[in-house]
């Protein structure tokens, strides 16, 4: 196909490219698309139920900007998060936070080991330093194996936000807050959006961009299956002496990690066991249990995280971050975290299921090869 054939292709009604876009889920990764696509020419507007930009799963998270340590079990996860880490920061340096000392361990008994953890970062080419002695010093020897010094960063997510919403106005994205979507439809010519209003909103192209997130009514070959979604605490936490100024994550299994959380005065705390509270086949199912209200479990978190870091049983639990984490239900074995695309049959409306915040890059190029090829 030429390239001013698949230009014609692609462009919509009005006969800029992609024409009128409607974006569904306000989050990183729909207000990022949404900035690419009106950079491009395209009329975009993106509609988000909650009262701002960025406040789901783009809020609640350990903001880590992924070095690919986290995935030792998945080297097409490691290996794709160590290739977006440069430009991620690079492109975010206004909201990136590195000035913390980034620490990573294995345990006794984990998923992998020391050798193990160290052969994949060599072959992603992740930067991994034995720690020194007053870091090794940090852990308890009986429980942990090895500790690296890493290099990962983090994100406020406020300036974030921030910087999200003045690209989106400069690009000329018209943004629709409150505003919750009940159903798309698939047409001859492009795509119908019916808000929970009734409000029929038109356009030739749809994104959905909800994180796994309901939506009422979906064209035929948009929708998930097999989805994995939890209620999950984030617990913020005051840290002892010991453990201030850094990052620590314990490897690889039911273990913890230890985060600056940049938008507060405290990090965060996560647990692989004590973090999700319970798992759900849909995304309006774990949503209720949260609105039903969980007692937290913050206090488990600690105990049990100090006996890997002792120091540990000083933190303080100062409150918690609360919402949804969706993933692929079948990935649980290798731990791979793909960006999960769904195109309906007529190819006008899309779906995508984000991985990482990072990983934004990936999600760009993949969508853009979708709307690309779509009827």
């Amino acid at each position: 196909m030429s390239r001013s054939s698949r230009a014609d292709r692609t462009a919509g009604r009005d006969g800029t490219p992609h024409g009128v876009v409607l974006v569904v889920g306000g989050g990183f990764y729909g207000c990022s698309l949404a900035t690419h696509l009106a950079r491009q020419g395209a009329r975009v507007t993106v509609l988000e139920a909650r009262a701002d930009l960025l406040g789901g799963a783009s809020y609640f998270n350990q903001a880590r900007v992924h070095g690919g340590y986290h995935y030792p079990r998945s080297l097409r996860t490691a290996g794709r998060s160590q290739a977006s880490y440069e430009s991620f920061t690079a492109r975010y340096a206004s909201c990136v936070v590195d000035d913390f000392l980034c620490v990573y361990a294995v345990a006794r008994g984990s998923l992998t080991n020391a050798r193990k953890f160290r052969r994949v970062c060599d072959h992603i080419g992740a930067p991994l330093m034995d720690a020194p002695a007053s870091v090794r010093r940090l852990f308890n020897p009986a429980t942990v194996e090895a500790s690296w010094v890493t290099r990962e960063a983090v994100f406020d997510a406020v300036r974030l936000r921030e910087l999200v919403r003045e690209e989106m106005a400069d690009a000329g994205v018209a943004v629709r807050l409150g505003t919750p979507v009940a159903g798309v439809a698939e047409t001859a010519s492009g795509a119908l959006v019916t808000l929970e209003t009734g409000e029929v909103l038109a356009g030739d192209r749809v994104l959905v961009c909800t994180y796994g997130e309901g939506i009422d009514i979906l064209p035929r070959g948009v929708g998930y299956a097999g989805l994995h979604c939890e209620p999950c605490e984030m617990a913020l936490v005051d840290l002892p002496e010991p453990l201030r100024g850094k990052g620590v994550t314990v490897m690889d299994g039911p273990y913890f990690s230890l985060m600056p959380f940049p938008s507060t005065p405290f990090s965060t705390l996560s647990h692989v066991r004590y973090t999700p509270h319970g798992a759900h086949p849909t995304y309006e199912q774990a949503a209720a249990a949260l609105r039903a209200g969980l007692t937290t479990r913050a206090d488990w978190m600690i105990r049990d995280a100090a006996r890997y870091v002792p120091a540990l049983a000083g933190a303080v639990h100062r409150e918690s971050l609360w919402g949804v984490k969706t993933v692929p239900a079948r990935r649980d074995g290798d731990d791979a975290r793909p960006i999960v695309l769904r195109r309906s049959d007529g190819g006008r409306v899309l779906s995508l299921l984000g991985s990482k915040i990072d990983n934004i890059g990936d999600a760009i190029r993949v969508a853009e090869e979708h709307l690309r090829d779509a009827v």
